[in-house]
């Protein structure tokens, strides 16, 4: 333990003079050569630059699941997705995370339309419909450039028209990125960190134990109460379990 510890402190000490792209650069070839201790605490240090990327924490969860930690691993790929949700790749490492969990709770089916509605606002991540959001404003100036400069009416009406429907494309875009945003701060999405925990009906420990959870399955956080936080479980099933057997995926606040 003590030469775990003194390794950490030393390798942060020498990350304090890396920039960000220097530490990732060390943290890969760290993990190349199977050293993954050295490559997370590279990683990790990353954010203390306020530097979130889809790649490091992709590094950083398949660095902690050759470790096989697996909370730890599953959490990483979370926060990966929220940046770059279409990435084959992390989608299939997270699975196989996934599948070494022991907890498997089935979501309720939703209406057609939620369902469609859901989907549209994850069609991408946050990243990805900002970059449509910056396409379709500088396609509407353009189109509004060339209807002013246009001189027949007939190209005048089809520029205009391209600036209505590109206008329009602008405002959707900000209204699915608010709406993400909105949802996932509602959803809370959390990942459990106890290798096993009681999942209570009342913040006590005296209350009843409806079922126990284990290390790396996903809740969503509703309350928090003092030590303890009401989660929902992906079945629908709330409970209670103690505030530290979770870590959020959330990254916005740090």
């Amino acid at each position: 333990m003590k030469k775990i510890l003194f390794f950490t402190l030393f390798t942060s000490l020498i990350c304090l003079g890396q920039d960000p792209e220097d530490l990732f650069r060390e943290g890969n070839i760290a993990y190349n050569k199977g050293d993954y201790d050295r490559a997370i605490v590279y990683y990790d240090s990353i954010s203390s630059f306020g530097v979130h990327s889809p790649e490091l924490y992709f590094n950083l969860g398949n660095a902690y699941y050759k470790k096989n930690a697996i909370a730890s691993s599953i959490l990483n790929y979370e926060k990966a997705l929220l940046l770059d949700a279409d990435n084959e790749q992390l989608i299939n490492n997270l699975t196989y995370a996934q599948n070494m969990t022991l907890d498997r709770f089935t979501s309720l089916p939703e209406s057609e339309l939620k369902k469609a509605i859901t989907d549209l606002l994850f069609l991408t991540s946050v990243r990805g419909w900002s970059i449509v959001l910056v396409a379709v404003f500088w396609l509407a100036a353009l189109l509004f450039f060339l209807f002013v400069r246009s001189n027949g009416s007939i190209r005048k009406r089809f520029f205009f028209s391209g600036f209505v429907v590109s206008l329009l494309l602008t405002v959707l875009a900000m209204v699915i990125i608010l709406q993400q945003k909105k949802s996932l701060r509602n959803t809370n999405p959390a990942i459990v960190f106890a290798q096993s925990e009681s999942f209570r009906s009342e913040p006590n420990l005296r209350s009843e134990v409806l079922l126990t959870i284990h290390e790396g399955a996903k809740v969503f956080v509703v309350e928090t109460v003092e030590d303890w936080i009401k989660i929902r479980l992906q079945n629908g099933s709330i409970g209670w379990i103690p505030s530290t057997s979770v870590q959020s995926i959330s990254f916005s606040e740090e």
